[in-house]
């Protein structure tokens, strides 16, 4: 439950919903918001896909949502739905490179913002940021974005695990190596809700979707600095180090473009990279290295167009301490699992680690021998939906909002990581 009293019914804003996150919030019903959601955007096909879902929800069996929809379409969409007084907070989901324009306006009316990853795709937009969250004024802005993987109980765990330095030992610093390490893949063709989840063409233009530098890499970037920060400000210049960093494409055929977009041919944009053959080049991946408090760091994200071997999207993940090895990566049975592998296996460790889960509430969390390692083992009902996941991003913005203002170190958080990502878009050397 939230620490803040909701005092009256908030109703949603909704701008330009072009990416299915903007729905996904709206899975449940939401008490402290009222059914309305206003919505705007320029034509009544930008936000087919998400009404569509939306019904969706209201229509779904034994969980029926109540979401009413209250739509504006028009060239001045934008214009109207900042100068609505009938909503205070605006969910954006949609063309990257406009979110920044979008902030602005929505804070420039005292608008709350919930937005989507990434906020900004480029230094260009870093500096707009900056300026927008270090603003002076009667009202203090809230931006807020939707760092879904706080709120995976492996993550949950882990963090637990890193933060008990008589188990871990901590981090050696300034190692010659990446002491954290986190790997991700992707696919453009997915199956989302037991249908072929339709992409818009804009997902493809790098100009408004933004390259895989800055894109995913948001959420292990932020993974990194909630467990290592907690809830301490990062000092940009003092305790961020970027490295280096590294850019490369995927090919995207034609027959395969048009399944993911229902589009017979590609879209007209101004960036379009085609090889010999006729495939779309789209620069989707991308690895930064990089330090934090002195703890050297790669994230890499790489976008395949189909699951070849049928297990979808997958996250491996790598831990470096002094006394042991943390891992987030499939087990036997291709289950995301947590390993922890100690330099020195004993009864000891085993303990501890036990007494770590028990003692911060997670006592049905227990602690397999397997192979070396130890594996958590987590009961099914600690894991949430990536829905529910949405849902627990709202509910922590709601809680600022109602607070008045984000926390410093939250601040401080977004900052940061977008700093990193439009720094390591501008220096990145392209891999052919």
């Amino acid at each position: 439950m939230s620490k803040y009293k909701r005092k009256f019914n908030t109703r949603l804003l909704v701008i330009d919903p072009q990416h299915f996150h903007a729905a996904l919030i709206l899975k449940a019903n939401i008490p402290s918001l009222s059914n309305e959601i206003k919505l705007f955007a320029p034509d009544k096909l930008a936000a087919a896909d998400y009404i569509s879902l939306v019904r969706e929800y209201n229509s779904c069996n034994g969980s029926a949502t109540n979401w009413h929809i209250i739509p504006y379409y028009g060239v001045d969409f934008l214009e109207k739905a900042v100068l609505d007084k009938s909503a205070d907070i605006v969910v954006l989901a949609g063309d990257n490179s406009r979110k920044i324009t979008y902030m602005v306006e929505s804070i420039k009316y005292n608008k709350a913002v919930f937005a989507d990853k990434p906020l900004v795709i480029n230094e260009k937009g870093y500096a707009q940021l900056q300026k927008l969250l270090n603003r002076n004024g009667r009202h203090t802005p809230i931006v807020y974005d939707i760092m879904t993987e706080r709120f995976d109980i492996k993550n949950i765990l882990v963090k637990l695990i890193l933060s008990n330095k008589t188990l871990t030992g901590g981090f050696e610093p300034n190692a010659a190596f990446p002491l954290i390490e986190f790997h991700s893949k992707h696919h453009f063709s997915k199956v989302v809700a037991g249908h072929q989840l339709i992409r818009p063409a804009m997902f493809f233009d790098i100009n408004k979707q933004g390259e895989g530098i800055v894109d995913v890499t948001t959420h292990y970037i932020d993974l990194v600095q909630w467990m290592l920060a907690d809830s301490t400000v990062i000092d940009i210049q003092r305790d961020l180090k970027l490295l280096k960093s590294q850019r490369w494409s995927t090919s995207i055929s034609m027959a395969d473009y048009e399944k993911i977009t229902s589009l017979k041919e590609y879209a007209p944009t101004s960036n379009h990279i085609l090889d010999a053959d006729n495939n779309l080049r789209v620069f989707s991946n991308g690895m930064i290295h990089y330090s934090l408090f002195g703890v050297p760091i790669s994230v890499c994200v790489q976008w395949d167009v189909n699951s070849n071997d049928g297990e979808g999207d997958q996250l491996r993940a790598l831990f470096k301490t002094k006394k042991c090895t943390i891992t987030i990566e499939p087990d036997s049975n291709g289950v995301s699992s947590i390993f922890v592998k100690p330099k020195d296996t004993c009864k000891v460790f085993e303990e501890e680690l036990q007494r770590t889960l028990t003692s911060n509430g997670y006592a049905k969390v227990t602690v397999q021998y397997v192979d070396n390692s130890y594996k958590l083992i987590i009961p099914y009902a600690m894991y949430l939906s990536h829905e529910d996941h949405f849902s627990k991003a709202l509910q922590q913005f709601l809680d600022y909002k109602e607070h008045g203002a984000l926390p410093e170190w939250e601040k401080s958080f977004l900052l940061a990581k977008y700093y990193l990502t439009t720094q390591a878009l501008k220096i990145a050397e392209t891999k052919t």
